[in-house]
């Protein structure tokens, strides 16, 4: 998929010519940024290890989340049980062991019905079959699949105009390869090298604000590639997007107008 295909581009939107409009426009996209850059206190984040226990490698990352206001769970009980929770995140090494299950197609069900209700859910795959073949079910419900093609290593810039993106120039990670992914409806492919995509996201206006956010590089947020290029910036945005989906976000809110500037 080429950039010009995807309508990929930068992240700034076109300013209105009146000076009234100019004047708005800035106002929001300071109020964007300001949302981005902080989480509210309340918002409760579960790592779903209830089909094999939770990778040590995403700690660094969970520590960040916990310094910016989050609460972070790791949690092995039943992945249903998990309602509360304000984002849910299924990683590959917490979805797969030698002695783990798959996500059941009742589960990808009501994981999609917890992101209609205006909550979030953040996913990754991974280049190994046996890890992210235990997530088919909830890829399959949300139109999203492996696309085999192997970006080594993982480097990617074309990225549609969406809050996710705010302060991203460059994403990817200097030490291992990902696979792309193929987004159909109901999940939307936004970032690419520029042939394949690498990012997706879905969002049911019809139903609420609840959103999901999938990424084919899972290592961006291990702790060896935290700080390659902007992934921590990508990963601060998609929380407290996704975390205030679940919160604030309605036709009434300042949130919901900041999304509505990216539609």
């Amino acid at each position: 998929m080429l950039p010009s295909e995807a309508g990929w581009g930068t992240i700034v939107p076109e300013l209105e010519t009146t000076p009234r409009g100019t004047e708005m426009k800035c106002l929001k996209m300071v109020l964007c940024l300001s949302i981005l850059g902080q989480a509210a206190a309340a918002q409760l984040v579960v790592f779903d290890n209830s089909h094999a226990p939770g990778h040590e490698m995403y700690d660094d990352f969970i520590a960040d989340l916990t310094s910016r206001g989050y609460t972070v769970e790791k949690r092995s009980t039943p992945l249903m049980d998990n309602g509360d929770a304000d984002v849910i995140v299924l990683m590959p090494e917490d979805a797969y062991a030698a002695d783990g299950n798959a996500y059941t197609s009742q589960e990808a069900v009501w994981l999609m019905e917890f992101v209609d209700s205006g909550k979030g859910l953040f996913a990754g795959l991974c280049p190994n079959i046996d890890y992210w073949s235990n997530l088919l079910e909830v890829m399959d419900e949300f139109g999203i699949a492996s696309g085999y093609y192997i970006c080594n290593p993982a480097y990617y810039i074309y990225f549609t105009s969406h809050p996710l993106f705010a302060g991203v120039q460059e994403m990817g990670n200097e030490f291992s390869y990902c696979l792309s992914l193929t987004a159909s409806f109901p999940s939307t492919a936004i970032a690419s090298d520029g042939l394949h995509d690498y990012v997706a996201c879905y969002e049911n206006e019809a139903r609420g604000d609840g959103a999901a956010v999938w990424v084919s590089q899972y290592r961006m947020m291990s702790d060896d590639g935290l700080d390659d290029y902007d992934n921590l910036a990508f990963l601060r945005n998609a929380f407290a997007w996704l975390s205030h989906g679940g919160d604030v976000a309605d036709e009434a809110s300042s949130w919901g107008e900041v999304k509505r500037l990216y539609r």
